[in-house]
């Protein structure tokens, strides 16, 4: 299904457009095998209680790069091995869509939304959430929602929205300050992946890589393709220094991320 984008402009409201369609396409490889440590063990609980319908709603948040992407995108992946329709959407993305965009997944088993602080300031989007919202609860389908901030600290004008989102389950995702709690995320997706890294890599990419879970799986993507085509007898010292100096690169350019220092680049991913 295609994307079709709307002329109007974010911050026009616009309920009379056609209907538009989304891709349902999950955007990365990911699943709640990955999150295998300890510090993550409520929110998968909080996961299993959406599968078996006790929760119906879940409001995660945590800094850039902390997980929450690779999580809800893995949240999809469990309920679409259930057999069940599911989504990942982020507003961050579809803000130049007509917020009408919504009414394309009003009638999927669940919907996981991505940066809903990104609608500050967009009262049309934020109309349109709550509907979405309000749908679901109809439906008894389960929806959940990802953001940097809490609720308490989103500024939206529709205060029913805050209202609704206030009933949710919340979870404050772990800082990945936990070098631990890191290696173990680390080692989950290398074993579901059958991705074999030399542990000269693999212990500086804890030790010097970003600290944010996120972060971290993002430089993990983007070093991964120099290994594919080599045995572990072909990974040489040369090799294995290439890969120290990009890990070194990319972890530099996230600090600069976090620190604020560079612009918006649409290459990064708040994974």
């Amino acid at each position: 299904m295609s994307v079709v984008k709307s002329n109007a402009t974010p911050n026009q409201t616009s309920f009379q457009t056609t209907q538009l369609n989304l891709d349902l396409a999950i955007k990365f490889d990911a699943s709640l095998s990955d999150f295998s440590s300890p510090n993550w063990e409520s929110v998968v609980d909080l996961v299993r209680q959406l599968h078996a319908g006790l929760v119906s709603q879940l409001y995660l948040y945590g800094g850039q790069d902390t997980g929450k992407t690779h999580l809800l995108t893995a949240i999809c992946e469990s309920f679409r091995d259930m057999g069940y329709s599911a989504i990942y959407l982020s507003l961050r993305d579809l803000l130049t869509l007509d917020p009408m965009v919504l009414a394309s997944v009003e009638n999927m088993d669940m919907v996981a939304i991505d940066d809903i602080d990104a609608i500050q300031g967009y009262p049309d989007w934020q109309e349109a959430v709550f509907h979405l919202i309000n749908r679901h609860y109809e439906n008894q389908h389960p929806i959940i929602f990802a953001s940097r901030v809490s609720v308490n600290a989103l500024d939206f004008s529709l205060s029913d929205l805050v209202s609704r989102l206030a009933q949710a389950p919340t979870f404050e995702l772990p800082s990945g300050r936990d070098r631990e709690d890191r290696a173990m995320i680390l080692q989950s997706i290398l074993a579901r992946r059958h991705w074999h890294f030399d542990e000269r890599i693999t212990t500086y990419l804890l030790d010097e890589g970003p600290l944010q879970v996120g972060a971290m799986l993002a430089v993990l993507e983007h070093i991964q393709p120099m290994f594919s085509n080599l045995g572990r007898s072909q990974v040489s010292k040369t090799v294995i220094l290439e890969a120290f100096k990009q890990i070194d690169d990319k972890t530099l350019l996230y600090e600069l991320k976090d620190l604020n220092l560079t612009e918006e680049d649409s290459g990064f991913l708040d994974f």
